[in-house]
């Protein structure tokens, strides 16, 4: 059985990248530096999958929540 995992999907990760307010409020709301939240999206962090996290980027690039997140299964994975 593969395990399975939830993560960004791609065009939310990039929505995030190219807006300067998401990435400030995920510094911010999260107290986190810019160099960590760069990483994380560059990654996909599970980090960017908190309720928190999601709310920040679902406000900030007008996406909705729902649209935001896609399963992923081991050997799929993204990064």
């Amino acid at each position: 059985m593969k395990a399975t995992t939830i993560q960004l999907t791609k065009e939310a990760i990039e929505a995030v990248k190219k807006s300067l307010v998401a990435k400030n409020r995920l510094q911010f709301e999260l107290k986190k530096s810019y160099p960590t939240i760069q990483k994380w999206l560059a990654e996909n962090n599970i980090h960017l999958t908190t309720a928190q996290a999601l709310t920040i980027i679902s406000e900030s690039t007008g996406i909705p929540k729902d649209d935001l997140l896609e399963r992923v299964t081991e050997g799929e994975l993204a990064n």
